[in-house]
């Protein structure tokens, strides 16, 4: 049978957008499971292919069950095709997650329908109770994490998110996952490396955390902004919000006391934003695997929120470095292992303010 990736069929995961009867995995990790007893389940997916070199093409993994490991991980090399996701030689009852790896910078990938070789499609995977909502950029993406600072440029079959903080935090830590995160975008710009001075704004994670798929709306269908889908934030209430940004503003602030103050009132303007969406949820705002320079003010924005919202539980947490040691994925980008040093960090951190 044919169904659709729907919530009545299917447990969605992340902000999705919906459009045309098609699912559109945008955000890294988003994904959509479904259960079914049999011995074959498949996808048709769509993917836009002409705007996009070939190593930025989208890519997706399928889990089975609880396994921690894909099953298989593939890349999407067609404007549409069909593609197994699981296999077996004798009928079984499974869960079948398909997780978009590649992030919403890239080719986009939209499941057009999912098929099974029964006729019997199984209750969807029930949503697990804790739930977390992660912010951030590229490093929340898993970016260049199996990439090496050989690389000449990026490309998106490095990227996994199940080898960066933020999905090895809330995979040990047995939550739901909504991940907001972009590479290269911050609070008040987007990295802008050594050589210029102007800010570039265009493209930030405040505006992006108040739609469900931006880059899906602008890339794919090429929508203006004001006809746009707003998330529906009351959808997905968190228990806790983690914050990781500062690393591509400081391209810019560059220790500059004016721009330092400039960030800090943008990065309190948008923890107010959170917190009256999201009044009931606690914070952990972070910084400093990749670059140090704004942990002080993100401190002080965190502390002048306190200041006006005693009642909140929010906290700073410095994480450590990345070291040359550890390697250095591509870009200068943190590699599985600083990223599990991360992890390990940032959910002691949760435990501890969570009590889980």
């Amino acid at each position: 049978m044919k169904f659709e990736a729907v919530s009545e069929y299917t447990k969605i995961s992340g902000r999705t957008l919906f459009r045309e009867s098609i699912r559109f995995l945008g955000y890294s990790g988003t994904s959509v499971s479904f259960r079914f007893n049999g011995k074959k389940a498949k996808a048709y997916i769509i993917s836009d292919m002409e705007h996009y070199e070939t190593f930025h093409r989208a890519w997706a993994a399928v889990f089975i069950d609880d396994k921690k490991e894909p099953y298989k991980r593939f890349e999407i090399t067609s404007v549409e095709a069909e593609y197994v996701l699981y296999e077996s030689d004798v009928p079984k009852e499974v869960t079948v997650t398909l997780m978009k790896y590649s992030e919403p910078e890239y080719a986009p990938l939209g499941v057009k329908w999912l098929e099974i070789d029964s006729e019997v499609l199984l209750p969807p995977p029930e949503k697990k109770q804790r739930k977390i909502q992660i912010v951030g950029d590229s490093i929340t993406c898993g970016y260049g994490v199996e990439g090496s600072l050989a690389d000449a440029f990026h490309r998106t079959c490095t990227e996994n998110p199940m080898k960066s903080y933020s999905l090895l935090t809330v995979t040990e830590l047995e939550a739901e996952a909504e991940v907001i995160a972009w590479n290269g975008k911050g609070v008040i710009t987007e990295y802008i490396g050594d050589d210029r001075e102007c800010v570039e704004d265009s493209w930030l994670v405040p505006m992006l955390y108040e739609y469900t798929d931006a880059g899906c709306e602008r890339d794919y269908f090429h929508a203006p902004q004001d006809v746009w889908e707003k998330w529906e934030h009351n959808s997905y209430e968190p228990d806790l919000v983690l914050i990781n940004l500062g690393t591509n503003d400081a391209s810019y602030t560059r220790e500059i006391p004016e721009r330092n103050e400039e960030f800090k009132k943008a990065y309190l303007a948008f923890l107010i934003r959170i917190h009256t969406l999201h009044p009931a949820s606690k914070i952990l705002c972070m910084g400093g695997t990749m670059d140090r320079r704004l942990c002080d003010a993100i401190n002080c924005a965190v502390k002048e929120f306190q200041e006006d919202n005693s009642d909140v539980s929010i906290e700073f947490l410095a994480l450590p470095p990345q070291r040359e040691e550890e390697g250095f994925g591509t870009f200068w980008h943190p590699t599985e292992i600083t990223q599990r040093k991360t992890a390990d960090v940032v959910i002691a951190k949760a435990r501890e303010m969570m009590g889980w």
